[in-house]
């Protein structure tokens, strides 16, 4: 696991945030650390980064991989700490996923998460 400190933007430290993770593939990690999570790298009908609350992380996972190929393990999940004014929901059936149109920069980032933490048992939690 790989753990990002600095000091957070302001807005963050009045409670105007929320965390919330984003699954990709590992290959893509390097250029997310440089650069952050671009919009302009969507795939999707949005220009947006796609962002998934904790509990949705095994679900994002496998959408990663259904939606961009490759396998489950070589997926991992960047959390992110933003303000709650640049997410919109995700409608339809799909509860716990946002979108987010701005570029997440790196700063934001709080921590890595990799397949062997996603595939621990729950109890172990």
């Amino acid at each position: 696991m790989l753990t990002v400190t600095g000091r957070p933007a302001d807005c963050l430290r009045r409670g105007q945030a929320i965390t919330l993770r984003h699954a990709t593939l590992a290959r893509n990690l390097i250029s997310i650390l440089t650069h952050g999570i671009l919009t302009a790298k969507s795939q999707g009908r949005y220009k947006a980064v796609w962002l998934h609350e904790p509990a949705r992380s095994e679900w994002a996972a496998l959408h990663t991989v259904a939606r961009h190929g490759g396998r489950v393990e070589d997926v991992v999940v960047i959390e992110v700490t933003i303000p709650k004014k640049w997410l919109r929901r995700h409608g339809g059936a799909a509860d716990g996923v946002w979108r987010c149109v701005r570029d997440i920069p790196v700063r934001y980032m709080r921590r890595v998460i990799g397949f062997e933490q996603l595939a621990r048992s729950p109890v172990e939690r």
